[in-house]
């Protein structure tokens, strides 16, 4: 799932910082009311005319084409003597040894059409095969390194879901057990991911329409983005990602006053806080409220978030911001959190070099190249460790 910082201001868009993980620690929270409910948060004639969105029917089930031929593969002499979870699974399989990994959102039908999509697109389409036979199906937010990339002022981060299917029941067959039978499908498998949590269904289900709304905005196309966002809370009327990206949506179009009741009111339901907290900073910061940004930087500053690739997010706005002290912060809170990563590191060294720390700098960057353990990036991280020690020499 994307996730969109405000690069300008990027799972799904994150001015849209937005979090999932559930931390078992204590952490220092902002206090706020909001007055308003989240119906009270649309304002549809400023963002008139409607653009219609998917019926929920057509996003997560296949076509009745689509069904006939999986039951056909399920009727196979092959694969009768076979629990369901596992035709399922060898059928992803084989569709995805030419499967076209797009960053795209698609439907169910759309992916299996044209062989490809994204992370959620894949547990969408695995939710439609469940339906077609008496599997049960759930779905878990996996801790992985994010991916990040830049469109159109955008830093987009993804997050990654994986989808368990399990036999509800098994029966007299050879594959009795006392426990249902489950199979953990992981699209994007990375060394040391772990479950996080559960996602609910209306969660899965807004989602989709997060991430449908997060390729709008970077495509410039806020009227299609605004309408998926209100479907995604109509949904699940308390996801922070929704609320985040409505949030900044508002503010990419001049609503400032409609962007603050956004989040304050998504500040007001939020458990985790952390991306709320730093994209509601900035926009204090913009607004010239600097006491009040002060006091959401002191919140910001004692936060206890043991994710650190939400440290490596914030860090990395406040360096585009050139609020160099923050990011070092925020990098060095990240590296306590997880001292085996590189990126930590990495941004370290940005912003010591930003700040003519040379041999600060140099010394980061040693540390990330050491850390480093993919063959690209060990490349990049010699090559600016090169320039750097040249530089000082």
């Amino acid at each position: 799932m994307k996730r969109l910082i405000n690069s300008l201001l990027p799972c799904v868009l994150w001015a849209v910082i937005c979090g999932f993980m559930v931390s078992c620690s204590t952490v220092k929270t902002y206090q706020v009311t909001s007055p308003h409910s989240t119906a009270d948060l649309f304002h549809d004639r400023v963002m008139e005319p409607e653009i219609a969105t998917a019926d929920p029917a057509a996003v997560f089930t296949l076509s009745e084409q689509q069904k006939a031929a999986f039951k056909r593969e399920l009727r196979k002499p092959v694969n009768r003597s076979k629990l369901d979870i596992e035709v399922i699974y060898q059928y992803l399989q084989k569709r995805l040894q030419h499967f076209n990994f797009h960053a795209k959102t698609l439907t169910a039908q759309q992916a299996l059409t044209h062989n490809s999509g994204n992370c959620l697109t894949l547990a969408i389409l695995t939710h439609a095969l469940a339906e077609t036979t008496h599997v049960g199906v759930y779905y878990e937010l996996a801790k992985t390194p994010p991916v990040f990339q830049r469109e159109n002022g955008y830093l987009l981060s993804s997050q990654h879901i994986q989808t368990v299917i399990f036999e509800k029941k098994v029966g007299n067959s050879i594959f009795f057990s006392s426990k249902p039978l489950k199979l953990k499908i992981d699209y994007y498998s990375t060394a040391g991911s772990r479950t996080l949590r559960r996602v609910s269904e209306e969660e899965f289900q807004a989602m989709y329409y997060s991430n449908v709304a997060a390729e709008a905005l970077v495509a410039s196309h806020s009227k299609k983005a605004y309408w998926n966002l209100k479907k995604a809370l109509q949904i699940d009327p308390d996801n922070p990602v929704a609320l985040n990206m409505l949030a900044i949506l508002y503010r990419q179009s001049g609503y400032d006053n409609y962007a603050e009741n956004v989040f304050v009111h998504g500040l007001s339901l939020a458990e985790n806080q952390l991306e709320l907290l730093s994209n509601y900073h900035r926009y204090l910061l913009d607004k010239d409220r600097l006491l009040e940004a002060e006091k959401v930087a002191d919140v910001i500053d004692d936060y206890d978030d043991p994710d650190p690739f939400k440290w490596v997010d914030i860090a990395d706005q406040a360096l585009q911001d050139g609020r160099y002290h923050q990011a070092e912060t925020y990098f060095k809170k990240a590296r306590q959190q997880a001292p085996y990563l590189h990126e930590p590191s990495a941004g370290l060294a940005k912003v010591y070099y930003a700040q003519g720390k040379r041999s600060q700098a140099i010394k980061a960057m040693k540390q990330a190249l050491d850390n480093s353990h993919n063959q690209s990036v060990t490349a990049l991280y010699k090559a600016k460790y090169k320039f750097l020690t040249d530089q000082s020499h």
